[in-house]
């Protein structure tokens, strides 16, 4: 079977996932910025339980990946270039598992509790205020790698859609 698209359920998560890491990455660098002038914990509290609705978002996406047929590569696509597309794929979702959970361990090993929009989370690290420093490199700059590697996923398919190759309809 010859798919053209995505499951619908798989496109609509794709596309509310970019919209949601978007939003989280914007509040991720203010909140970060105003933290020394003034009191953004709002924003922490909104980031964190985005982080966490994107986590849930990956969960399912990751079950239906698994439970539906996907579009086969395209043949006009060189098999060197649809791998190294895949590993990108596969390192983006990596890394949409470990942000959030370095997020959530860098709030747990402060003390602070992980709400996700008013409903208390458990606590899954213990308060370790010397393992500040690894959690938060971790989520820092875990986070630059997943934008460098997503704007390396725009790319290709900016090219492939330049080249002709329709690549972004299958996900729309």
């Amino acid at each position: 079977m010859n798919m053209e698209k995505y499951h619908p359920t798989i496109r609509i998560i794709h596309w509310l996932m970019f919209v949601l890491f978007a939003i989280n990455f914007v509040l991720g660098a203010v909140m970060i910025e105003f933290k020394e002038c003034c009191s953004p914990w709002t924003m922490y509290d909104i980031h964190k339980s985005t982080g966490v609705l994107v986590f849930l978002f990956l969960l399912l996406r990751v079950f239906l990946r698994w439970q539906t047929p996907i579009p086969a590569p395209l043949p006009q696509i060189p098999a060197s270039n649809h791998h190294f597309a895949q590993s990108v794929v596969y390192l983006l979702y990596l890394l949409m598992i470990i942000v959030p959970i370095t997020g959530y361990a860098l709030s747990n090993v402060h003390g602070h509790q992980v709400e996700f929009y008013g409903l208390s989370l458990p606590q899954l690290f213990p308060t370790r205020p010397d393992w500040e420093i690894i959690t938060s490199f971790l989520h820092h700059y875990l986070t630059y790698v997943f934008l460098g590697l997503f704007l390396l996923h725009i790319l290709g398919v900016i090219l492939h859609q330049v080249r002709g190759l329709e690549i972004l309809r299958r996900i729309t």
